[in-house]
């Protein structure tokens, strides 16, 4: 590993949302110097304020993390969907590869249409269902088309601090009382993003770039994530069908990504899905707990 991959000037878009914000932290932790940029300081759907960024901080490295991830919206929006996920990352790549700077940029499980019964490899035939998921696959094509020197990272089912998310949204509605039923027909990985910006960190410390799945360890359904997510709480969760639950977006029904050429790469196991999920609910009981103080 070559010192300048140890420590690099890093770009993060989309600093303020949920990942971003677990991501800049970390890389600092790790010694980087990093410009986090929320999208009211960077908005990548303006090619000239891309460029005069770009330009004006000279990262050696970008991570792009800023995206539309309404799901369910993206299917009555999907104008916007498209300008953000597919025209925002095709002004970054052009602007980046201008500069010869290389971008990470993450996508989704979502690329996939969830009829396989394997988990999907990095080298499976995408087939989104979902405005979302196309939007997130032009992303990755923008990605390949411009630049020379790129990582496209895709990941699944994310929770952590700073986001609406599942496992918020769960321990919200048992302290509430609320009944809980939860689809138990779609499968795949639950992923923290203070375990995700590890593996990113460690990833562009290869400074090996390709197409790369990332998630934690493990395979689950939603109502067994929520189950295990109120297993401390005395609740009652019910699972249900999706045919029950009707969405405006359609799912893939399974999306296991297969991490194995992540884990060659970066040479570490992942850490499994229940540890990530208790170090996450540890955490937040530990900020309640200093906040009522």
């Amino acid at each position: 590993m070559t010192e300048d991959l140890k420590r690099q000037k890093i770009l993060v878009t989309g600093a303020g949302g949920m990942l971003g914000s677990a991501l800049a932290p970390c890389l600092k932790k790790r010694g980087h110097e990093v410009v986090a940029l929320p999208k009211e300081d960077l908005d990548v759907t303006s090619y000239a304020q891309v460029g005069s960024t770009l330009k004006g901080v000279r990262p050696e490295l970008v991570i792009h993390c800023a995206a539309y991830t309404k799901v369910d919206q993206a299917e009555s929006e999907p104008g916007l969907a498209y300008l953000i996920n597919g025209y925002g990352s095709e002004n970054l790549a052009l602007a980046a590869q201008a500069l010869d700077i290389p971008v990470v940029y993450i996508s989704s499980d979502y690329v996939f249409d969830g009829e396989q019964t394997s988990p999907y490899t990095t080298w499976d035939k995408t087939r989104p269902l979902s405005i979302y998921g196309k939007s997130k696959l032009a992303g990755e094509e923008a990605i390949q088309r411009h630049l020379n020197k790129f990582y496209i990272v895709r990941t699944s089912w994310l929770y952590g601090p700073n986001g609406p998310n599942f496992v918020d949204t769960i321990s919200r509605m048992a302290k509430e009382g609320k009944p809980l039923k939860v689809v138990c027909d779609q499968i795949g990985t639950p992923t923290c993003t203070l375990t995700l910006s590890e593996y990113l960190a460690d990833l562009i410390a290869t400074g090996r770039y390709g197409v790369y799945h990332a998630t934690d360890e493990g395979v689950t359904n939603w109502y067994e994530f929520a189950k295990e997510i109120v297993k401390d709480l005395k609740v009652e969760v019910s699972p249900i069908e999706t045919k029950d639950f009707p969405r405006p977006a359609t799912r893939p029904k399974y999306s296991v990504l297969d991490k194995t050429t992540l884990v060659h790469t970066i040479g570490k196991e992942l850490t499994p899905w229940k540890k990530a999920l208790a170090d996450y609910l540890a955490s937040v009981r530990e900020a309640q707990k200093a906040a009522s103080h």
